[in-house]
């Protein structure tokens, strides 16, 4: 009887006992979480090895390690919230979100987890500015411009000059500004639709895209044509535009700032890989990027911010992370990618 008792007892209170026993914390990073922590040791590794160049070397280390600290905690974040309020191997596991999480806080976790590499480009990219000329102080652009005039007899900027138009200036002008929301774009689309295993693969292929192009930008340092002395004097027609050529132009080199970014042309790689995945996954988006995408990849050599090489390059690389992005994805724990 007492025993019985107490085996009531324990089956009226285990649940209480369990409910108040602390969680274990558990880390559960996804393949771009992974590839923004991978990404960020390197570069810190850089600025250790090279920190006699670098006055503030400490301060970018320590961002660094307050960025791979906020990753852990957003991907801690959006774990907890689908885990159940017990840990007991007792009590199944409910299919639905622990009764003390809303689905407000559930979506906000996931949404913040999910976007918040993509926001995380930027950050990495300024940093670039700074550091690309202490890592890998020399400039590439006279090799470049001989690999061009070596393919093609003469520097491609110059000889556009021949079907330099304003009007036509003017709208690649702003087809090139668009860049940054391609990626966005179609994530928005895959994220809408409910699509959540094609929108992560999605996130892990554009942070993989990016990253690589910075070790491009790295190992290759160039300014672009539009600032080589030798194909300046030989420019003998300025661009120009209709209204707002010169504004946006302005604009971009402010937020940009004169980065060493031109080999490879990540507005190449990360465009062909937006439309490849975008006739994959939703070809009516695909439809309306196409004409985008194709005007981008042209403007980068029409409006001189790089050299055709750079665009070879481009394509190249986006053609070996469509051939390693499924495996790496995979190998890196993602899930959801048979079809893609």
């Amino acid at each position: 009887m007492r025993g019985e008792e107490f085996r009531r007892g324990d089956a009226a209170t285990g649940r209480r006992g369990d409910a108040s026993e602390a969680r274990p914390i558990v880390l559960k990073l996804n393949p771009a979480d992974k590839v923004v922590i991978a990404y960020l040791l390197i570069i810190a590794s850089l600025t250790l090895t090279f920190h006699y160049r670098i006055e503030s070397w400490v301060w970018f280390c320590a961002l660094h390690a307050i960025l791979i600290g906020i990753v852990m905690l957003l991907a801690w974040w959006e774990h907890s919230t689908h885990r159940p309020i017990t840990a007991s191997p007792r009590l199944p596991r409910p299919p639905s979100p622990p009764h003390h999480v809303s689905r407000t806080h559930l979506r906000l976790a996931s949404f913040v987890h999910g976007w918040y590499p993509v926001a995380l480009i930027f950050v990495t990219f300024k940093e670039l500015t700074l550091l690309i000329p202490r890592f890998h102080p020399r400039d590439f652009d006279a090799i470049l411009a001989a690999i061009d005039y070596r393919l093609f007899g003469v520097n491609p900027t110059v000889w556009l000059e021949r079907v330099t138009w304003a009007p036509l200036t003017e709208i690649l002008q702003l087809t090139y500004s668009t860049y940054y929301f391609l990626p966005v774009i179609l994530g928005a689309v895959l994220w809408s639709k409910g699509w959540f295993d094609k929108f992560h693969f999605w996130v892990f292929t554009v942070v993989l895209g990016f990253y690589l192009s910075y070790f491009g930008y790295i190992a290759v340092p160039a300014i672009g044509p539009r600032f080589l002395t030798s194909i300046v004097e030989a420019q003998t027609t300025p661009l120009t535009g209709v209204l707002f050529f010169s504004t946006i132009r302005e604009a971009l080199d402010r937020v940009e700032g004169i980065t060493r970014d031109c080999f490879p042309s990540g507005h190449t790689e990360l465009t062909l890989l937006v439309l490849y995945y975008a006739h994959k996954f939703h070809r009516k988006t695909f439809r309306w990027l196409l004409p985008v995408g194709t005007g981008i990849i042209i403007s980068t050599v029409y409006l001189r911010y790089h050299y055709v090489i750079d665009v070879v390059a481009g394509a190249l690389l986006s053609l070996v992370i469509l051939m390693m992005a499924k495996p790496l994805y995979r190998a890196l724990g993602g899930s959801g990618v048979q079809s893609q």
